[in-house]
């Protein structure tokens, strides 16, 4: 789901791809360029993440929110949670010295969209970015904590499906992280628990030597992580790692991670699917943070744990649907979704009552 496009061809990909709306936000003034990308609303208003970075462009900016957006409409109906697919990314380094007022900014265009999206965490923002986004917008979620625990459980059980695949029992087994940051530590915390060897890297040096000395983890390269000899390869930072020239490197028998749109490209499925390497796509292994944030607008986190759990059903499900059509496990995962979607296409699109 990742997508390269030219602005004249913008409108021909919204068609394309059923996009509900875009909005592009800008205030020079405190200069915000931000996107809001609202991709389908059948299962109720879309949610998803408020992502702050500096983009290599406008359109790698557009680009990313639409991708996101897309992939939350997926994982919200395979959680089997009441939501749409949705996104905003905002172009600018986190640590801009006028954080507060383009976060502001940002947030006065959420609330022009009426709670059609609601917004949470993501890469570059924190709960107290939510907390101050809050006061401008009717509706946010994960001001109550970060949601990354529930992300990094619901990872681990599509691990274990991975390695139940591979005729691989957990405890023993070899995991390679890439990716330290709030999900990726809760991973190794884990699965060392569980007797794992987890072999880890970072872009930050000081979180991989913390982990050695909290957890005992291995030290790696992040230069060599994703081919290292490993039963599971673990992506658990920013996406698009997994490309056309990576794939034949691979020594993993699995792949399984946090990573949003950690393949560069859907059809890279069915070159893993040919390498026999078991894969568990981000949008059903992540969904453990969407199923965290859905409580909380609910107010209900009775039996959230269970919930969380149960993404290792829709793994396996999808993992023998797999097998049974022939298929790579996106596509069926994609059918598994688009099957809940159709079901309720009649509510959409999703207003404000």
């Amino acid at each position: 789901m990742t997508t390269t496009f030219a602005a004249s061809d913008l409108t021909a990909e919204l068609h394309q791809r059923d996009f509900e709306q875009l909005v592009i936000c800008r205030d020079p003034e405190v200069g915000l360029e931000s996107v809001i990308a609202v991709h389908d609303t059948t299962l109720g208003p879309s949610l998803g993440g408020v992502r702050m970075r500096r983009y290599p462009s406008r359109a790698a900016a557009v680009a990313d929110a639409m991708d996101l957006a897309q992939a939350m409409t997926y994982k919200a109906a395979l959680a089997g949670v009441p939501l749409g697919g949705g996104k905003s990314v905002i172009n600018a380094d986190p640590r801009v010295a006028n954080r507060d007022e383009v976060l502001i900014a940002h947030a006065k265009y959420v609330a022009a969209l009426n709670s059609r999206y609601i917004p949470a965490l993501d890469m570059g923002t924190s709960v107290r970015d939510l907390e101050l986004i809050g006061r401008h917008v009717p509706v946010v979620c994960a001001q109550r904590g970060d949601p990354s625990y529930f992300t990094a459980r619901g990872v681990v059980r599509s691990i274990e499906v991975a390695l139940e695949a591979c005729g691989r029992s957990v405890a023993g087994s070899r995991v390679a992280i890439q990716g330290l940051g709030n999900v990726g530590l809760h991973v190794a915390r884990m699965l060392c628990a569980a007797e794992v060897e987890v072999l880890a890297a970072d872009i930050d040096p000081v979180r991989v030597h913390d982990a050695v000395d909290e957890l005992g983890v291995t030290a790696t390269d992040l230069a060599d992580i994703l081919f290292a000899d490993a039963d599971v390869l673990a992506p658990c930072a920013a996406g698009g790692v997994i490309d056309e020239h990576a794939v034949p490197r691979l020594r993993a028998s699995a792949l399984v991670g946090a990573a949003n749109n950690m393949l560069t490209t859907p059809a890279l499925a069915r070159d893993l699917r040919e390498r026999g390497i078991v894969h568990v796509p981000d949008f059903v292994a992540n969904a453990g943070g969407l199923i965290a944030v859905e409580a909380e607008l609910r107010d209900d986190e009775s039996g959230l744990a269970d919930r969380v759990d149960a993404i290792a059903d829709t793994a396996r499900d999808m993992v023998n649907r797999s097998e049974r059509n022939g298929v790579d496990v996106v596509s069926a995962a994609l059918s598994m979704a688009t099957e809940i979607i159709e079901g309720n296409r009649k509510y959409r699109p999703w207003f404000r009552a």
